[in-house]
Parts: C-alpha cells; structure tokens; sequence
C-alpha cells in the first residue's frame, strides 16, 4: 500500500531538497543573474528518492517536488534585491532577511493559490516546466537512467568547484594572497572560470542568451571605445560605470514599463474577476493584516508603504503567476522595479525601505509564478490543491531559515557586486535607489528600451523581452556573457539533434553541484572569519 501523498517523509525531505535549491540557485543566481525552473529537476530527485524507499505514488512525489522546488523563486527573490543593500553599505542581518523571505513568502502564497481554477482548470495555461514535471513524474525513471546522468553531472560541478576553490588547480581572478590572510579565508577564493554560466546559458536558451551578449558586444566595442577616443576616460571601468551601467538599467526600466502596459494592464480586470469568484477565506486576510504589521515594525513603514506592498505584491503576484503559466518566464525582479518607481515618484522613501519594498514584492512574484507550475503538474497528477498548498508553505518556511545565512556567507567569503559574483537584477535596483533622480543616461535608457520593447513586440509578440535581457547584457563583465553565449549555442545544437532533455539534465546537475560546493565554501569561510 503506498504511502498516504502529504506524508511526514514527502515534506520532510521536500523541505530539505527545497534548502539545497535554494543554495545553489543563490549562489548560481548572483554569477550568471538568473534562476532557472527547478521543479523538472526536483521531480526527477523526488521520483528517485521516493522510489528507492519504496510504496510511494505520483501524488506523494508531487508533494516533495511542490515542496523541494519552491526554494529556487524564493532565493531569486532575495538575490536579486538584498544584495543592493550590501552594494550601498547598508547593513542587514539575517533575522532581516528571514523576515523579508517569510512576508514575501506568504503574501505569493496567499495571492496565487485561487488562480488554479482560473488559469490552469479553465483557461488550461501550458505552465511548460509544470507540465514537463508531470510528465517525468508519470512516467518514472525507467532504469534509473535519468537520475544516473543528473548525478554524474552534480558531481562534474561539485568536482570543478573544489578543484577550483579548495585545490587551487584552477586560476582565479581573485587575489591569491587572500589566502594568507586567515584560516577562514580558505575557501575565500571565487573564480570567474566556472561551469554555472555555461550550463545557465545553455538553460535560459539561444534566444535570451543571444540578446544579453550583443548587449555585451555593444558596450565593449561601441560605448567604450567612444568614449576612450573622444578622451572622456581613461578606463575601461569608469565608461561602464558612467554611461554603459545606467544606459543599460535605464532599457531594462523602459521595457518593464512597456511590458507592464501591454501584459500586466490587461489582465487587471482578469484579476478582479478572478479575485471576486475566489474563496481566499478568512485567514488570508489576518495574513495579510499580519504581514502589514510585521513590516512597520521590523522596518518601520508607514501606513502608505506597508499598503502599497501589499497592494504590489498582490497585482505582481497575480502578473508572474500567469505571466508564467503563458510564457514560462516570470520577470519577477523587474516588477520590483516598477513598485520602487512609484514609491520613489509619489512616496519618496529612503534606501533599506524601499529595497525591502522591491524584495518582498519580487519573492511574491516569483513564489507565484513557481505555483503556477507546481499546481499544473499537481492537477495533472490528481494531487489535491490544498496538500500542495501546504506543501508550498513548508518548503517556502524552510527555505527562508536558510537564505539569509546563505547570502551573507557568500557576501563575507566572495563578495557581491564582484567579477565572480557580478548580481546584475541587484545592481539595477541599486542604481535605481541611489539616484536623486533620473540622469540623463538612465533616462535615455528608458527611451530606447521602451521604444525597442514596443516595435519588437509589434513585429513578434514572443520576442518582446529581447530588450530586457539586450540591457542586461550592457552593464554584466562581457567574462559572464561569453560563456552565457557559448551556453546557449550548444543548446541550439542540442535542440536540432533532438537531445534537448538530456542536456538539461546535464546543465542542472552542474549547476546543481559546483553551487552547492561554493555554498559549502562560504559557509566553511564565513565561519572561520566569525571565530577568528
């Protein structure tokens, strides 16, 4: 007789698989400036699991992978906007952090889980990766073949990573002589030769990849050797920082915009369709009474703050999840960014809060939009909504114990905002914080990104963040964007030989591997340094 689906064991280790998403989707996260869907890849890790200890069924494996999978959106959350706060020599502690992932956390939870009727049982949404994890779910793991390769591939990257930050058999752009310095700093050393931005870009596809690395290309023999000539400066450094860096946040601001009006305004009225059939019960609303409170007072914001978080939190919510279920891309970040707009126009307020704001507004985004593909699989597999639910909050809560550690490991032993770890959504939210206003250069960005975004999508609807990851692109180390480059060509070789699922087995694995061996080396460094 199987095991009963919302078991101890299928939450248990869900809540455990979801820490170590989480890890190494943080760690990959700041190199390569994106997470990738991890619920193909946790459903392949639950099936295993669950089927080497043995009367289990489809609907106990969901139930781990809803678990295991929502710790990748909810750490892509927190990377992609508390690191702007490190940049700006903002303190932060992980209570903070562990607040922020745990509001941010529910109000998607909250937000997202009365759409299944709407975008999944009626609209019947593809949510691709949900649908894909259905799949491998249902059809097992004959052999044990896939299970074997992403392993083999885990411990490719988790060899690299040693090899690299531990034996020191690798070269590295970080100072070598750090290593004198302390014993925690052992494992301080980063390098920028890694597998993660490969694999990432052979994940994120020929498409994106392309765009970012013309962005690259457009900085590094257009921007600056313009201005080099013409005698403005004299490093390379300082034209990215003075032109190419707010040119490039300023397209990625004027396509968010774009996108927002023509996504996000249409489906306002779905969304009070959608709201007023759904049953959301009373305990949402103490929840989000609740989560107002808790931000006054851990942050201190206003009444105007804590409604217009929770006000963008819930139409960003409802934006990602069925921006997700149409496309299979949730842009969470870049729905921060038009709340920290408004704030910043209307409201006027000061760093941490206004990127505590951005970050509990991107982890709703981003929660939603991972519920979306969880709850596709789980209709598909006849797994009861409110056993995912529950099992969305477990791995949520756990993954929020550990993000905070996680970051400010990695920010104590590598750095943040660093060729190795280059942050690019953070970095954006920094320089939209710290301006007093819009310069001159961000504004033109905005002109050019708006504009591109809007023919783009005129001539090809499916094409219309182009602009977004071509922005992207003009301020990231053009170190990142070749091998992200390199990636994404092998996955169109992949995708014409008809070996695309392999691949990503094999790309996850790495990522997988070399991330959570870095994190290791964080946490390894970051402790040596506390008890030194």
């Amino acid at each position: 007789m199987a095991s009963s689906p919302l078991s101890f064991r299928a939450l248990f280790f869900g809540a455990t698989l979801s820490i170590i998403v989480a890890s190494y989707s943080a760690f990959a996260g700041l190199k390569v400036g994106g997470v990738y869907w991890p619920i193909v890849t946790t459903s392949l890790v639950s099936l295993f699991f669950l089927l080497s200890l043995g009367k289990t069924s489809k609907q106990e494996v969901s139930i781990m992978q809803t678990a295991g999978s929502s710790g990748g959106l909810l750490a892509a959350g927190i990377i992609f906007t508390i690191p702007a706060a490190l940049m700006l020599g903002i303190s932060i502690s992980y209570m903070q952090i562990l607040i922020i992932s745990l509001v941010g956390g529910i109000l998607g939870i909250i937000f997202s889980y009365p759409l299944r009727k709407q975008l999944i049982e009626r609209e019947k949404l593809p949510c691709a990766d949900g649908a894909a994890a259905a799949a491998v779910i249902e059809a097992g793991d004959a052999g044990g073949k896939k299970a074997t390769t992403l392993m083999y591939s885990f411990g490719l990257g988790a060899i690299f990573s040693i090899a690299r930050d531990y034996a020191h058999a690798i070269p590295s752009y970080a100072n070598l002589e750090s290593l004198k310095i302390s014993a925690g700093k052992i494992f301080s050393v980063g390098s920028s030769f890694s597998l993660i931005p490969l694999a990432g870009g052979y994940l994120i596809g020929p498409r994106f990849t392309t765009a970012w690395f013309l962005g690259a290309i457009f900085t590094y023999f257009v921007i600056i050797p313009y201005a080099i000539t013409g005698g403005m400066f004299a490093l390379k450094g300082e034209v990215v920082s003075a032109i190419a860096r707010p040119l490039g946040v300023g397209i990625v601001l004027g396509a968010a915009i774009v996108y927002f009006l023509q996504k996000g305004l249409p489906m306002m009225g779905r969304l009070i369709d959608d709201w007023g059939s759904a049953r959301t019960g009373r305990m949402s609303g103490i929840a989000l009474i609740v989560c107002a409170g808790v931000l006054s007072i851990a942050f201190g914001f206003s009444l105007a703050l804590s409604v217009l978080a929770i006000v963008g939190a819930f139409a960003m919510a409802y934006i990602g999840a069925r921006a997700t279920a149409e496309m299979n891309v949730d842009p969470m970040e870049i729905f921060a960014m038009l709340i920290m707009i408004i704030a910043k126009m209307f409201l006027g307020f000061e760093a941490l809060p206004l990127i505590v704001l951005a970050c509990v507004v991107t982890i709703a985004a981003g929660m939603a939009g991972d519920m979306m593909q969880d709850l596709k699989a789980g209709f598909l597999l006849g797994t009861k909504l409110e056993h995912q639910i529950i099992a969305q909050v477990v791995g949520m809560a756990a993954a929020s114990l550990a993000i905070g550690a996680i970051v400010l490991s990695i920010q104590a032993t590598y750095g943040i905002g660093t060729l190795d770890f280059p942050a690019p959504q953070a970095v954006a939210i920094k320089e939209l914080v710290s301006g007093q206003g819009l310069e001159s250069m961000l504004e033109y960005g905005m002109l050019i990104g708006g504009g591109l975004t809007a023919i783009i999508w005129f001539l090809k609807p499916k094409l219309g963040m182009i602009a977004i990851a071509f922005g992207i692109g003009m301020y990231v180390p053009i170190e990142l964007s070749l091998p992200l480059f390199i990636g994404g060509l092998i996955r169109l070789y992949f995708d014409r030989t008809k070996r695309t699922e392999k691949g990503r087995l094999i790309a996850a694995g790495a990522i997988a591997g070399e991330g959570l061996a870095g994190v290791a080396f964080a946490l390894i460094g970051f402790a040596g340094i506390l008890f030194n």
